[in-house]
């Protein structure tokens, strides 16, 4: 059964006189929460009336604490968080013998109507055997947070440079009114209108944030090979951005069947949806089978999914039957992509790859040996290397140099966009997105292609220090050319379709542009980006400045991006 998942029932009432026939019916609704205990009595109903509501859920992530008051002898300190909403407590891991911990732990909150509107955050020192010491704490006002937005809330102490940093969400549930509190299927019919009405067009204005809505139905795995010692245990975590559900263990099974609806509102329609498959271990950590990434543009109904390897590069193990649809609003959708992306707290940090810095490496030096090639033709050119060449190339420099006006360049380049897309769809049969199986080999691997701190005193450093301090700087470099080589990466799959939403959303601003251009002189367009810059430092000289362009490049995926959503072939080899 779904968590919090709200159930109708509809009962005939039968008259108490023989012979009549049903007099009506009552219909009514109830939200079941399961609780996983030992006793059957700890099984509770929360109705929709009565003493306790159900409001939503509060999601909460503990990252991490920055200069911590010392507690122990050392000059060290074990900190841990403990959280309460009501009678609902949560507690962080003990990270023993440090002055910056860092926990990337969730939990989870039932926002009830009996619960309170704040939640309780305290920072403590764990003493073995003894009273843990409190080092200070916080009150977090939950009707400041707008609802399905990521809030990072951070608190310090007095007099101290201490920082923590959470993530709070708030995920409301939709109020439905009593015309829609029917049978089961008209419900989700009521669902899925209320949702098309609320991300239509004619309804952009109301939530310029609520970009969308996402609805994933997880149906069944299929061939998960058994083990040989023990049984499998099989049970599924899915994720986007920064919201997780993980589902019941189905014991002993290898064809396990959930057929559970898990909900979760979009605050960026580039985002990715995850499902990973894992085996539950007893007495060693849990083993994950397989994993599958879905852009949301790519949720389309009811389909069966190869799993991938943990790293999305080979063939995992299993199968994943899921149905996915997708409600959203173009334009807020649009909006949001100029603006910052989510940071993903729980995603693992990056750990220095001898062979991710290999890969990165022939990245760069493909890139540059392209970039010398065009040189080279340039150069050609210029130098009537090839008469006929150059002289068509002169004409059409003077042609385009003398007619072209500056409104037509935008205009020429999302008609170019809009000729690849033409030719991507027509020409070569099927549109290529960046999860086709079919996408070809990146550049970087195709054969003749790509064969910190300044004022550290490494005198002063023990060995494990230097080794410590080579390894941040190696992945520092690693990360370095990772964005270096993405950028052209980017550029070249917009203008390949490979993010078709980011592709045909800049042709319609190119095209837009070049109207603009075309009845506004540029030195306006110029002044007034001059003035509005001025106008936005002037009211907040606190302001955090977005550029437009990079957080536009941050949607689109890279090569190496491309290759860990590219759906694995049933034809391909396991382990390949």
């Amino acid at each position: 059964i779904p968590p919090y998942h709200r159930y109708t029932n509809t009962m005939k009432l039968a008259s108490s006189v023989e012979g009549k026939d049903d007099v009506g019916s009552i219909t009514f609704a109830y939200l079941v929460e399961i609780v996983k205990t030992a006793t059957a009595h700890d099984i509770q109903s929360i109705g929709t009336k009565g003493q306790e509501r159900l409001i939503g859920i509060i999601q909460i992530t503990v990252i991490e604490g920055i200069d911590l008051p010392p507690m122990n002898s050392d000059g060290t300190c074990d900190p841990f968080i403990r959280l309460s909403l009501g009678q609902q407590q949560y507690e962080t891991k003990v990270i023993p013998s440090t002055l910056n911990p860092k926990w990337r732990e969730s939990f989870e909150f039932r926002y009830l109507s009996t619960s309170g509107d704040s939640i309780q955050a305290s920072l403590w020192d764990s003493e073995v055997g003894l009273n843990d010491n409190i080092i200070g704490d916080t009150e977090i006002d939950l009707t400041q947070i707008a609802p399905n937005k990521p809030f990072k809330y951070i608190f310090g102490l007095d007099h101290t440079t201490t920082k923590i940093s959470l993530l709070i969400k708030i995920l409301k549930f939709a109020e439905l009114g009593p015309a829609e509190l029917q049978l089961q299927k008209e419900i989700n019919d009521a669902e899925q209108r209320i949702l098309t009405e609320q991300y239509s067009l004619a309804a952009t204005a109301n939530d310029i944030d609520n970009v969308g809505y996402l609805i994933v139905k997880l149906i069944r795995a299929t061939n998960i090979p058994n083990k040989t010692m023990g049984s499998v245990d099989p049970f599924v975590v899915v994720e986007i951005e920064n919201c997780r559900s993980v589902t019941p263990v189905r014991e002993n099974c290898t064809e396990p069947e959930w057929n559970l609806t898990y909900r979760f509102p979009i605050n960026d329609y580039h985002s990715i949806l995850y499902l990973s498959l894992w085996d539950e271990e007893d007495l060693v950590s849990n083993v994950q089978l397989g994993r599958i990434a879905i852009p949301l543009f790519n949720c389309k109904g009811l389909k069966k999914y190869i799993l991938k390897d943990s790293k999305l590069s080979g063939v995992g193990k299993g199968e994943i039957v899921v149905e996915t649809t997708v409600f959203y609003n173009p334009i807020r959708a649009a909006v949001r992509t100029f603006t910052p992306k989510e940071e993903v707290i729980m995603k693992e940090p990056t750990k220095f790859d001898i062979s991710l810095l290999q890969r990165d490496v022939k990245r760069i030096t493909a890139q540059v040996e392209m970039l010398q090639d065009v040189g080279e033709g340039l150069d050609q050119i210029i130098r009537w290397r090839s008469k006929p060449v150059s002289l068509f190339s002169m004409f059409v420099f003077v042609f385009a140099v003398y007619y072209v006006e500056l409104w037509m360049v935008p205009l020429i380049l999302g008609m170019l966009l809009l000729y690849s897309y033409l030719y991507m769809r027509f020409g070569r049969g099927k549109l290529e997105t960046y999860v086709s199986s079919q996408v070809s080999t990146p550049y970087y691997l195709r054969s003749g292609r790509g064969e910190g701190d300044n004022n550290v005193d490494e005198a002063s450093m023990t060995i494990t220090e230097r080794f410590d301090y080579i390894w941040n700087l190696a992945s520092t470099g690693q990360t370095t050319l990772d964005l270096v080589a993405s950028i052209p990466e980017k550029i070249k799959n917009i203008g390949q379709w490979k993010n078709p939403y980011a592709s045909c959303l800049l042709a319609f601003i190119l095209i837009g542009a070049s109207v603009a251009l075309y009845f506004i002189p540029v030195r306006y367009i110029l002044l007034g980006w001059g003035i509005n810059k001025f106008r936005k430092f002037g009211m907040d000289p606190n302001l955090i400045d977005n550029m437009e362009v990079e957080d536009f490049l941050s949607r689109v995926p890279s090569d190496p991006e491309l290759e860990e959503l590219k759906e694995p072939s049933r034809h391909q080899k396991r382990g390949q």
